[in-house]
């Protein structure tokens, strides 16, 4: 085979998206113009859909020596760099890129992500997205980019319905039939069985599969599942740790699926013969909604994992809540049919580094937290707090620092914007290296104050449970209620984890004891195990 035919071939089946097919061929034709740029390029484009970071890095790179014209392989080598959770850097590259070329749509994308999960920045990241929402090829991602940004940083003259009606709009897309009819085909293949007794398959999809959310929120009552049914994981990461151990000790199957497009990510699910799939990636992977899309499963079920708001898919069989996660008559917000599990939608699991709760203080000033991801500081919650602050100190008398707990607040831009809305504060930044250092500075804390309109998850069931009290404002969308939901499940009072309670009754503070109760549903994974089983069960 001539290099032209090599190559001719190589592009076939990167256009195809069938990736290894395509490095393979790439490589032979490397070997053959090691100083092709384009080769080298392509190269890079294939080791990054595979999940292939650090060769991807290497690849990137290359090409753009050999051509420094080249910006999509910075565009690629940025990309890299975020898989490998070296994100500052990504983010460096791309505000360059989109310097020399602001009108490059999918610089635009990539930058807008990563200035929201960087810096923090919602509105940001909201208008670079904005021009490109009728873009013939980029639309889509600029829609949902934007449809997010909203979920935590809103226009004013936007409401949380007039959001959810968004996500409900987005989730109505044109089928593929013919994907359609091979997923349908797939599903109806016999099931090959040794057993006569064949156990239950239930399938989990995340990107999430390590210390996060999901692992926290789940483990606990999948431990329990897992003894009853065939756990298969598909995992859409690439992120390892020893949280992913504990996933994959309890998996029956462990599939790597990272590097797949929709299409083929349908079809591997539908070949699995999985009889009820659940999602714990949500808004997180888009890819992995528009394959879901297609329901390449016989039941369908929305849990945990960028479970924020609706997916708006008609494809799902449930979405796992609870009846304060969503209250009676919020069922319209919601494409999918509510399932308002009795136990609470979700339990805690601690890591084994979680630290004691510390002692009350007796000294001053108090210090009141604001834990979550800045991208939740929104700025009518900076607004909102600065008014309260002033308040808050004429009514105690004594000093009172606002300490802001969170890694991304090792970029100047990030304090920046959140000194220029406290002026007359005092204002503390925490960078904690790790989750156990995280953990370590939340303990010390006296209270945490909610953020809004997106409310903080896992960082409250945390505080709650090293003892420091958290208050919060009540909102409409799911996202808007986990605080208020940990704290009433965790054993509280409405009354004790409203925000207005420290303008009139006063602070209680850290308790020197865990205000997760040893009797709470958040602990008892057992029976939310046998909920799930019950709902999962033909």
């Amino acid at each position: 085979m001539t290099l032209s035919q090599l190559l001719q071939q190589a592009d076939s089946h990167r256009k195809s998206s069938h990736w290894l097919d395509a490095l393979h061929d790439y490589q032979h034709a490397q070997q053959q113009q090691p100083d092709n740029s384009v080769v080298a390029h392509n190269i890079a484009l294939c080791h990054l859909a595979l999940d292939q970071v650090d060769d991807a890095i290497v690849q990137s790179r290359h090409a753009f020596t050999l051509n420094p014209n080249l910006w999509q392989s910075v565009l690629v080598l940025a990309k890299a760099l975020a898989k490998r959770n070296d994100k500052p850097a990504a983010l460096a590259l791309l505000q360059q890129l989109h310097a020399q070329l602001p009108q490059t749509a999918e610089i635009r994308i990539e930058l807008a992500k990563l200035t929201l999960h960087v810096l923090g920045d919602a509105v940001q990241a909201r208008q670079l997205v904005e021009p490109l929402l009728n873009h013939e090829h980029h639309g889509r991602d600029a829609q949902i980019t934007r449809l997010v940004t909203q979920l935590y940083d809103r226009d004013p003259d936007i409401t949380a319905q007039q959001v959810n009606q968004g996500f409900l709009d987005y989730g109505v897309q044109k089928q593929d039939a013919a994907l359609q009819a091979q997923v349908n085909a797939a599903l109806a293949a016999p099931i090959r069985s040794t057993s006569h007794h064949r156990r239950l398959r239930v399938g989990l999809i995340s990107p999430q599969f390590f210390a996060s959310p999901v692992y926290f929120f789940t483990i606990g009552a999948l431990q329990y599942l897992g003894m009853a049914v065939d756990l298969i994981v598909f995992n859409r990461g690439s992120k390892s740790d020893w949280a992913t151990k504990i996933f994959k000790r309890i998996a029956k199957d462990w599939l790597d699926v990272g590097g797949l497009t929709a299409e083929q990510l349908a079809l591997a699910i539908a070949r699995q013969s999985i009889d009820v799939l659940v999602d714990l990636g949500g808004w997180m992977d888009p890819v992995a909604l528009q394959a879901l899309a297609t329901k390449p499963a016989k039941k369908l079920y929305k849990w945990v994992g960028g479970q924020s708001v609706t997916t708006g898919l008609r494809s799902f069989d449930g979405f796992l809540s609870d009846r304060y996660q969503t209250p009676a008559g919020s069922d319209a917000l919601y494409s999918e049919p509510l399932i308002r599990l009795k136990s609470g939608y979700v339990t805690y699991t601690a890591p084994p580094y979680m630290p004691l709760p510390q002692p009350p203080k007796s000294d001053t000033p108090l210090v009141f937290g604001v834990i979550a991801n800045p991208a939740k500081v929104s700025r009518a919650f900076l607004a909102d707090l600065a008014m309260r602050h002033s308040r808050w100190q004429s009514c105690h008398h004594q000093p009172i620092t606002l300490r802001l707990i969170d890694y991304r607040y090792q970029h100047e831009a990030v304090c920046q914007r959140v000194r220029a809305a406290l002026t007359s504060a005092t204002v503390e930044f925490v960078c904690p290296a790790s989750h156990r250092d995280y953990l370590s500075a939340v303990a010390q804390l006296d209270a945490t104050l909610d953020t809004m309109p997106y409310s903080g998850g896992l960082t409250t069931i945390e505080a709650l449970t090293l003892g420091v009290p958290a208050y919060t404002h009540v909102g409409t969308l799911f996202c808007e209620r986990h605080t208020v939901a940990h704290c009433l499940y965790a054993g509280l009072l409405l009354a004790d984890c409203c925000l207005d309670r420290l303008d009139g009754l006063g602070l209680s503070g850290r308790t020197g004891q865990t205000l997760l109760q040893s009797n709470s549903p958040r602990v008892d994974h057992v029976t939310l195990a046998d909920e799930l089983l019950g709902i999962f069960s033909p």
